[in-house]
């Protein structure tokens, strides 16, 4: 993923791919990949971040209330259903400029068509993997979910774009993301390494640790990107798939994340409390924390770090061997056109790397042990030039949301809460079938 990376740059190819979503940042290839991930990078760095934060905070602020209610009565909560529609908000806000009113409407266009983007069936998945290829086309079978929600978002895309167009330079400033990749450009390898310039590179720093960012591999992003990868900007079409492939990714797996971390906290009220002393003390005078405070809290980051090794977002990575390659002294030779799988879940999960590997543990992950851990052996986002490009915009959203909620109200473990967790067969995702938590008033 990351030394020879030249040599598996690409993903498994995907059989029966829909003709405009799957030109996205995920699933393009060679320079068509290159060309996209740099005109898209740069819309992730800390500074593009730090506009999106006020925009994330203001969903928050209607969930907040939602707790309310449940804490105030005393009843427990699906903190897995009510974290998507937490996270649909967010996206349609972020991504779409939006108000998906999730949480008050479940019956909206919106709502109903995300929730179409998300559904994962099992039989459709089995058919994708055994199915010849003609019998998947005459079924409709796609990766893509479901066709009717796909073009929805599709469409509201090239409204969104067609309708600022019209605009024109009225004066008004949009930083969702749709905006950002309307107005993004790619530069040059060496121009693009340096988006921001030092002091945002700075910032990006703080968490490179989720993607083993150290030295060699932002050596090895430079040589990657280093060439022009033809037109700079994207095209409407290009933008819809951007906008996607964000929601699928961030929506559902950041979700899942915070449903995992407040879990694991109901059942460990020691590192509970630990986290409400960080984060109460980051807080000012009018209960808010600023982006920079929030990145910087240890204790907040390991607790999001120990929850995505216990419950990766993705069980699998995979790439495709673009020659053969022999591993090094073993013997063994991997052809040219071979994909190859890293068990993400197996190795978070393995005793080889982690002492008491399914205990929730965050100070493996606090400064003074991480000299401990072995590089390579936590991937929730990848690794190297192809690790997760929003993957910057998902910590923000959930670590913004917990600080928030630990500093107002306790998880707590009440008779619904299942342990350990049931999780059902759903395509490569680690999805439970829910997760229940009861939720305390910290102040009467």
């Amino acid at each position: 993923m990351v030394k020879d990376f030249h040599l598996f740059s690409d993903r498994k190819t995907r059989p029966y791919q829909h003709p405009v979503l799957f030109k996205n940042v995920f699933h393009a290839s060679g320079d068509d990949w290159k060309r996209l991930r740099t005109i898209v990078s740069p819309t992730f760095t800390s500074g593009k971040m730090r506009k999106m934060f006020p925009m994330v905070r203001e969903c928050l602020g209607d969930y907040l209330d939602v707790l309310e209610v449940y804490a105030t009565q005393g009843r427990d909560l699906n903190v897995k259903d009510m974290y998507q529609k937490l996270t649909m908000n967010v996206i349609g806000r972020c991504a779409f400029a939006t108000d998906a009113n999730a949480l008050k409407d479940t019956r909206s266009t919106f709502v109903r068509h995300a929730q179409g983007m998300t559904e994962f069936k099992f039989w459709k998945m089995l058919g994708l993997f055994v199915l010849p290829l003609p019998v998947k086309k005459l079924l409709g079978l796609k990766f893509a979910g479901n066709e009717e929600s796909n073009q929805f978002f599709l469409n509201l895309t090239k409204q969104i774009v067609e309708r600022r167009k019209r605009e024109g330079n009225t004066g008004k400033v949009y930083n969702d993301f749709v905006q950002l990749l309307v107005d993004a450009e790619a530069k040059s390898g060496a121009d693009g390494a340096a988006e921001g310039g030092p002091d945002e590179r700075e910032g990006d720093s703080v968490e490179a640790h989720h993607v083993n960012e150290g030295k060699e591999e932002l050596e090895v992003e430079k040589r990657t990107f280093a060439g022009n990868y033809g037109n700079k900007k994207l095209t409407i079409d290009e933008i819809s798939a951007q906008g996607w492939i964000f929601f699928i990714a961030g929506s559902e797996t950041t979700a899942s994340t915070l449903g995992y971390a407040s879990y694991e906290l109901a059942l460990s009220p020691h590192f509970q409390d630990r986290l409400y002393d960080e984060v109460n003390a980051a807080f000012d005078a009018d209960g808010e924390i600023g982006y920079d405070q929030l990145s910087r809290l240890p204790f907040l980051d390991a607790v999001v770090t120990e929850t995505l090794r216990l419950y990766p977002p993705v069980l699998r990575l995979d790439r495709k061997a673009k020659q053969d390659y022999r591993l090094a002294d073993t013997g063994i030779t991997i052809s040219k056109g071979q994909d190859v799988e890293f068990p993400v879940y197996a190795i978070h999960h393995s005793e080889l790397y982690y002492e008491n590997a399914d205990r929730f543990n965050p100070d493996r992950w606090m400064p003074q042990n991480r000299h401990k851990l072995i590089p390579y052996t936590y991937l929730p986002f990848g690794a190297g030039p192809r690790n997760c490009v929003g993957m910057r915009f998902g910590l923000m959203e959930v670590k913004l949301t917990l600080s928030h909620i630990i500093r107002r109200y306790r998880f707590v473990r009440s008779k619904q809460t299942a342990v350990p967790l049931q999780f059902p067969t759903v395509a490569n995702l680690c999805v439970a079938k829910s997760v229940v938590v009861g939720i305390e008033k910290r102040f009467k």
